[in-house]
């Protein structure tokens, strides 16, 4: 374990939407971040945003070669406060019973294997009280038709969290997840061009963008971030922090100076 004054944060699908926001919030926070996806431009995007606090990484997380790399971009002797896991697929879409196996192994590579295996990589760099976050979904809780491989890897990741945060609490690396709400980001374009047979609610998702009910990423990232930040050591991992949940959102709007 690093050294407690190392102030690193390591975001994957740090180029767009909620990913890329919440780099840049902890970048306000004064932390140093590594940026991680498998698109160049929108990582240097990121970058240009950073005004000097974020650093770029094209690495592909469902690799053993791109959790590598993500951690071979840390500079030597540096360590990490703080660990985001933002990047999932919502892909394949369709009902369960035809799915293909190798689009299901790779829906199951990047949201599970890559937050699991990306945390073991990066452990020897944390420092003591470290925090790592899942961002989880609603379809974790909830089976959605046509949604089978998005709802059974985000279930998977909420069970991963807690079997980390359980693990690691006594070597005071504190593991939580944090459900944003359904966000206005590039994988909501992705649902609303969806057919009706493949995704039956698409409508609703629809009629979300259209009404103005999508959470704008900065609000989104504001809330993940101050769960991430602020919340206490105990309570940070005994439950997952929703912004849809009463108590969570008025705690959020308090410390913003919010009623």
């Amino acid at each position: 374990m690093q050294p407690s004054h190392a102030q690193y944060a390591v975001v994957t699908g740090g180029g767009t939407g909620l990913g890329r926001s919440i780099a840049l919030k902890l970048v306000q926070r004064g932390s140093r971040v590594l940026v991680a996806g498998r698109r160049c431009q929108p990582l240097e995007e990121t970058a240009a945003l950073g005004h000097g606090g974020v650093d770029v990484v094209v690495a592909d997380v469902a690799t053993v070669e791109g959790r590598r790399e993500i951690v071979q971009a840390l500079p030597r002797g540096s360590g990490v406060r703080f660990v985001v896991h933002n990047a999932g697929i919502l892909d394949p879409v369709g009902p369960l019973r035809g799915v293909e196996l190798e689009a299901w192994q790779h829906a199951m590579a990047v949201n599970v294997e890559g937050p699991v295996f990306l945390t073991q990589a990066l452990l020897p760099h944390l420092v003591e009280g470290a925090r790592i976050a899942h961002i989880g979904s609603g379809a974790a809780h909830k089976p959605m038709p046509g949604w089978g491989a998005y709802c059974a890897a985000k279930a998977a990741l909420h069970v991963v969290y807690q079997v980390y945060r359980d693990e690691l609490y006594d070597a005071r690396v504190l593991v939580g997840s944090v459900r944003p709400g359904v966000v206005d980001t590039p994988m909501q374009d992705h649902i609303r061009r969806q057919t009706p047979d493949r995704f039956p609610a698409v409508d609703r998702f629809v009629q979300l963008k259209e009404s103005g009910q999508l959470h704008p990423p900065e609000n989104a990232a504001a809330f993940a971030v101050w769960a991430l930040t602020e919340t206490g050591d105990r309570e940070y991992g005994a439950a997952e922090w929703d912004i849809g949940n009463p108590e969570h959102y008025k705690r959020w709007q308090a410390s913003r100076g919010g009623s």
